[in-house]
């Protein structure tokens, strides 16, 4: 075997392995490095993407159950549960998933100027539909459990890893009967 094949001595350097000053794997270690923060970001964009879809869809199927209630149709809910059924019918995906993260209030005031002063409160769970050319107030919240711990920070948290997202929705019931 060839003693230069594995080192070589040359008058004033050391020897070292010839593969110690290839560089040919160096693509692969860099890649290494930045794989994981790339696989990161991915991530994140799809769980933004999935976080839109819902708060679209929250939107949506409040606004639609609201609707059976300011048009005083015989198909509106009777009661909280009723209401959150009827939601978590319009948004699809899991029923008992979306059961229990749910929160809803529907409640009658007497002007927008009092809605407006609970708007940004918590739902508590009551239902009052109330009656013709009453003002209403619907609060809607959803506990979403986050995959990536980065968008935790970004966005109001209910725990360490899930964000609340709401949905409000103020009018006036149409004069039926």
């Amino acid at each position: 075997m060839d003693r230069n094949a594995y080192t070589e001595f040359r008058p004033g350097t050391s020897p070292r392995p010839r593969f110690a000053r290839h560089d040919g794997g160096a693509t692969a270690v860099e890649f290494a490095f930045v794989a994981p923060v790339l696989c990161f970001m991915l991530l994140s964009l799809v769980e933004l993407g999935m976080l839109g879809m819902m708060v679209s869809g929250l939107d949506n199927a409040v606004i639609e159950v609201a609707r059976l209630i300011r048009t005083g149709q015989d198909t509106a809910p009777a009661s909280a549960a009723a209401f959150k059924d009827q939601i978590c019918t319009q948004m699809g995906g899991s029923y008992s998933d979306c059961i229990n993260r749910l929160a809803v209030g529907v409640q009658r005031y007497s002007n927008f100027t009092d809605a407006n002063a609970v708007v940004t409160a918590a739902p508590d769970g009551t239902y009052n539909k109330g009656a013709a050319n009453d003002i209403m107030l619907v609060k809607v919240d959803y506990q979403w459990p986050l995959m990536t711990p980065f968008l935790a920070t970004a966005f109001n948290r209910n725990g360490p890893m899930s964000v609340t997202l709401s949905s409000r929705l103020a009018f006036k019931n149409e004069p039926y009967q």
